[in-house]
């Protein structure tokens, strides 16, 4: 009788640290900070031809401040627009710095 609970609970044990490391090595999509995502969602908004792209008109219409008091920073190829990529590139440039 105190084998048999033994063998119970060491399969127990044995299963359950197997579903554990079954689990760590399962990929996990990356989850977005929320403060990216909500920039995401604001550029998007603020977006209102769809190009992927502000004009210094978009982000003042859209209060995106940060943006059109900085745009010509941010325009770093000056074609008018800014992307995020641009704005990613001088946030990484800052913190680099």
């Amino acid at each position: 009788m105190h084998s048999t609970f033994l063998l119970m609970v060491g399969a127990a044990v044995f299963g359950a640290s197997m579903a554990i490391a079954q689990s760590a090595t399962e990929p996990v999509a990356p989850r977005k900070p929320h403060f990216l995502a909500r920039f995401d969602a604001q550029f998007r908004n603020a977006d209102k031809d769809g190009d992927g792209a502000l004009t210094r008109e978009e982000a003042e219409n859209a209060g995106l401040r940060n943006i059109s008091d900085n745009f010509d920073r941010l325009d770093t190829n000056k074609d008018g627009k800014v992307t995020p990529d641009e704005i990613r590139a001088l946030l990484r440039s800052r913190i680099s710095s």
